[in-house]
């Protein structure tokens, strides 16, 4: 049997169903193809609570190319990053991904597949809350700038010069913070809601 990459998400849907950091909080967030760092990567799925999750796919039907860059971008912005991929391209990989990523391999037999996993995924010590601070928009940039006495000669600024200013004058972790509450309380963009899991049809 091909196992798709639509295949694959729904196989996830049901996995984030167990997971007790994600039901336990009903403000938690997944985003589709999320882009990252200004626009230069996208990641498959992206789940965010009081941590930032990242999940990228690698079915039968893709290559391995992007993985390089991806693991690059993804390093700047998740907390935990999973990897999902075919058993076929296990052999593959070596060290094309850092020890602290979490490793599932999709296996299957005649009647179904299934996801085995491989390496429990640790902590990130690279994420850079620069890149973070781009995931918001300019009005969200500018509310943190406020909410930190700073607004002076900020209103015209650029986002990218907003998030130099935060980073320069803002501790790291309130900006981490920042991002992860925004991002679960914004409205009008294509987040879906803890809620609306069971519906798989968000996942195809």
């Amino acid at each position: 049997m091909k196992v798709y990459d639509k295949d694959i998400r729904k196989m996830l849907l049901e996995k984030f169903l167990t997971i007790k950091d994600f039901v336990s909080d009903p403000a938690t967030k997944l985003i589709y193809e999320m882009d990252i760092c200004i626009g230069s990567a996208r990641v498959d799925i992206a789940v965010v609570n009081g941590k930032m999750y990242g999940f990228e796919i690698k079915s039968e039907r893709d290559t391995l190319e992007r993985l390089p860059s991806q693991v690059e971008a993804y390093n700047k912005i998740f907390d935990f990053i999973i990897l999902i991929i075919a058993e076929d391209h296990l052999s593959k990989i070596g060290t094309m991904v850092p020890d602290f990523w979490g490793l599932y391999s999709v296996k299957k037999n005649k009647e179904k597949a299934y996801l085995v996993r491989k390496r429990q995924a640790k902590k990130n010590p690279n994420v850079d809350v620069f890149f973070l601070s781009q995931l918001l928009w300019k009005e969200e940039l500018l509310n943190l700038l406020y909410n930190n006495g700073i607004t002076k000669g900020v209103k015209s600024k650029s986002r990218y010069q907003l998030g130099i200013i935060a980073v320069e004058n803002i501790e790291r972790e309130y900006i981490a913070d920042y991002v992860k509450s925004t991002l679960k309380s914004r409205k009008g963009w294509k987040a879906v809601e803890l809620q609306q899991l069971c519906d798989g049809s968000h996942l195809l």
